[in-house]
């Protein structure tokens, strides 16, 4: 080989080594630029994930804090129910309780009523009865009283 053949082949070989360079260092540059944009979507995709989760336990405990209060709520309407029966129910018994008080007053007074009639009636006859006697014996009421 001549000096010029080797000239020019040490030269094309020094563009081709240079060519090499300039596209390993493309490439370098790509790959780099592929991992940044990866490592991007990676943080994009965890900061999602983690804002789906977040959103997730927030519905969640917002259900269980609704949940709970309706329990609450039901309980307390319940209580208040129940407390309203209890009352409604002492009452009537009260009422009952009076009204019995009072309808056992008047069967007490009927037969007072009853009883003093039936004295005076007694008394009546038994003084009619007397009178009646003495007529028949011939002794008047004068006659006692001396």
């Amino acid at each position: 080989m001549s000096n010029e053949q080797m000239y020019r082949s040490g030269k094309a070989m020094g563009k081709t080594e240079e060519k090499a360079d300039q596209l390993m260092d493309r490439a370098s540059e790509t790959a780099s630029h592929a991992a940044s944009e990866a490592q991007q979507k990676g943080e994009q995709l965890k900061n999602s994930t983690q804002e789906t989760w977040e959103s997730a336990k927030s519905s969640t405990r917002s259900a269980a804090e609704s949940a709970k209060s309706s329990a609450e709520s039901a309980t307390n309407k319940a209580s208040e129910s129940a407390k309203e029966s209890k009352d409604e129910a002492s009452g009537f018994l009260q009422q009952t309780g009076e009204n019995v008080m009072n309808a056992a007053s008047s069967a007490v007074d009927a037969v007072k009523n009853t009883t003093a009639g039936a004295v005076d009636a007694v008394k009546n006859t038994t003084a009619g009865a007397v009178s009646s006697v003495k007529n028949t014996l011939g002794m008047s009421d004068d006659s006692s009283k001396r």
